[in-house]
């Protein structure tokens, strides 16, 4: 019976932890993207004493490129953020400021939206929400998006600097990551299919993060829970990690990132 189920959520590509069969076991839940049924099975050296977050400050480009930048140690770096604009300025209304101009230059990129459990089924219905909504006091609400733009790229990129510990010879395409909502959501469970490693910078609030190992490392390695508070990057391997997000109580939460290579 347990080879059958190991079978049947091996072969769905997500997987929901409950308290069925044991600490840490799971059920299936059905797949939100059909190319995570073909995804290869990990080598479990990826997750095998890998136990907790990294958090380290005051490193440099080449010990975070020898120790953590190509591993699947999950890292927090402390004092990257030093200086960002963001920080101060990010807000609801910065981004609903910043999209009302239409004028974003030439499209380099896909353009990708997650709605997640939101209801709101594009940027243009986000900044369009009620004020209470928008100010967390109405439906809880949680998206995401890509930059596709050059001149949106790089307007935004002036609030905020490549963290400094990324590797010297490291390079990253013109396509940012911003996240955004409010306390108790957050992202499924779920494997990313992007190109390379990737940071994210936690701008505002709090967001715990739960990182499950493979299906097929499910008895040999640990789930991995944190917490990235505002001014913290986070730099983890979701192309391997399974991953959730949840929003903690008090402010939004606004998080942005980029693959580097």
């Amino acid at each position: 019976m347990i080879a059958g189920l190991i079978f049947v959520l091996l072969i769905s590509g997500r997987w929901v932890y409950t308290e069925l069969l044991g600490s840490r076991s799971c059920i299936l839940e059905l797949p939100s993207f059909s190319k995570s049924v073909f995804r290869p099975p990990e080598d479990c050296s990826m997750c095998v004493g890998v136990d907790d977050v990294v958090r380290l400050a005051n490193t440099t480009a080449e010990e975070f490129e020898d120790k953590y930048a190509y591993s699947t140690t999950p890292v927090i770096v402390t004092d990257a953020t030093e200086g960002w604009k963001a920080l101060r300025e990010f807000d609801f209304n910065f981004f609903a400021t910043f999209y009302s101009d239409g004028k974003m230059g030439k499209q380099i990129n896909d353009c990708f939206y997650f709605a997640y459990k939101s209801g709101l089924n594009s940027l243009q219905e986000v900044f369009s929400m009620d004020e209470a909504r928008a100010n967390l006091s109405g439906q809880p609400w949680y998206v995401g998006w890509s930059t596709c733009y050059d001149d949106e790229t790089r307007k935004l990129r002036s609030y905020y600097n490549r963290p400094y510990f990324l590797p010297k010879t490291a390079e990253s395409d013109m396509v940012d990551w911003i996240f955004m909502g409010g306390p108790g959501q957050g992202a499924h469970m779920h494997v990313d299919s992007v190109r390379h490693m990737s940071w994210q910078a936690q701008v505002r609030g709090r967001k715990q993060w739960q990182l499950a190992p493979p299906p097929e490392c499910l008895y040999t390695c640990r789930w991995i829970s944190f917490t990235v508070a505002p001014g913290e990057i986070l730099v983890v391997d979701t192309n391997r990690w399974y991953h959730k997000t949840n929003v903690l109580p008090g402010d939004i939460s606004i998080t942005i990132g980029a693959e580097y290579d």
